[in-house]
């Protein structure tokens, strides 16, 4: 304490000096009106300044919540789609007389884990059979596509990304023709690129073409994007185009997805079992 003491009195002459100043700057601001306003006017300048960087670094931690509250707003967009719902009509022959009936509805979740530099991708999400995932569920992000659960447990699932080479394939239609054509695969190369195969050459196809889920996939709603169709090939001794998709998800910037969940499924399933059944009695 003694030598805080002696080191004041050695900077007492510093101190009285920065004292005075302060006390002539205040007077000549109080008693003069030209310095009293340039000195008011840049001091709210300053105050502005800072309350603006202050609202900065508060919306720059607020933004969790903030991409929270959007994906919410975009899920309940979503929910709302014609798309979602199918029509069931009451009367016969009253065309006006339906109702929407809702056919999806979907589950956020967020990324725990994901591998995009495989020939076999997946990723995991926070999200499992208690909250009503099972499996062959879709998996989109407002993106786009992304994949297809696999494997599930309580709190936890497993989606077979789009990018695997083992089988994972999605049942199209090019958005510009409103026409389902060929399949989309990926080739295990480049992430960013998916092939539409199966495509007669005859069709009527061109690059900037928008590739998305058609009605006739069990695991997605309609008009899910899946790509863009960046490069089209065509070989005089093939019957089909080779087609280069760009993918419409960036695999590397995804956070949250939804888990599709088709309210008509099992009854779906059911009926197409039926039908084998009869089938396979039939063969007999």
């Amino acid at each position: 304490m003694n030598s805080i003491f002696k080191y004041l009195r050695s900077k007492l002459h510093v101190l009285l000096f920065i004292l005075l100043e302060i006390f002539c700057i205040i007077m000549i601001v109080r008693f003069n009106v030209r310095h009293s306003s340039f000195f008011f006017s840049h001091t709210r300048e300053l105050t502005s300044k800072l309350h603006e960087i202050n609202s900065s670094a508060f919306d720059y931690f607020a933004l969790y919540a903030k991409n929270e509250a959007l994906t919410n707003e975009n899920l309940e967009l979503r929910r709302a789609l014609k798309s979602n719902f199918v029509i069931e009509s009451k009367k016969v022959f009253e065309v006006n007389d339906t109702i929407f009936k809702q056919r999806y509805k979907y589950l956020p979740a967020s990324l725990i884990t994901k591998f995009t530099n495989g020939q076999n991708n997946y990723i995991t999400i926070n999200r499992g059979s208690a909250s009503g995932v099972e499996k062959n569920m879709g998996v989109f992000s407002s993106q786009g596509v992304i994949g297809t659960v696999v494997e599930v447990s309580d709190n936890y699932a497993i989606v077979q990304s789009i990018l695997n080479t083992t089988g994972f394939k999605v049942a199209p239609k090019i958005e510009e023709l409103n026409d389902e054509k060929g399949t989309v695969v990926w080739d295990g190369r480049d992430p960013n690129y998916l092939s539409l195969e199966n495509v007669n050459k005859y069709e009527p196809i061109k690059t900037g073409y928008h590739v998305v889920t058609s009605s006739s996939s069990k695991a997605f709603p309609e008009n899910i994007p899946v790509g863009t169709i960046e490069k089209i090939e065509k070989k005089p001794a093939e019957d089909f185009y080779k087609i280069q998709v760009r993918s419409a998800v960036n695999f590397g910037q995804i956070k949250t997805v939804f888990v599709v969940v088709n309210l008509f499924s099992d009854e779906i399933e059911t009926l197409e079992a039926k039908v084998k059944e009869s089938e396979s009695q039939q063969v007999k």
